[in-house]
């Protein structure tokens, strides 16, 4: 079976890729408060998040399922979109924002 490996995109609701994130480290750039009870990170439609020094308002979230796997393999050549795409994914949580 295979396991979901994810990457999230922060995308302007006007259509500009702000930022793909693919680890722990990626994801704590957007200073999102930690749970009082276990130290989960939640992303909600209406929160303000804050990347490179801009504060933004999500607006709408999406899952997509990739139809295959998507490796950073120099023999299967390159990812067009993030061409120095660090890591594996299958799917893709997509973040649209707006400037606040």
């Amino acid at each position: 079976m295979e396991k979901l490996q994810s990457r999230i995109l922060i995308q302007h609701e006007k259509g500009a890729t702000i930022a793909y994130l693919y680890n722990r480290e990626s994801f704590d750039l957007l200073k999102i408060d930690k749970d009082s009870y276990d130290d989960s990170q939640f992303l909600e439609i209406g929160q303000i998040i804050e990347y490179d020094g801009r504060k933004l308002k999500i607006v709408n979230i999406n899952f997509k399922m990739e139809k295959d796997f998507y490796d950073a393999n120099p023999n299967m050549g390159i990812n067009l979109y993030s061409p120095t795409d660090p890591s594996g994914y299958n799917c893709q949580i997509g973040i649209f924002v707006k400037d606040i």
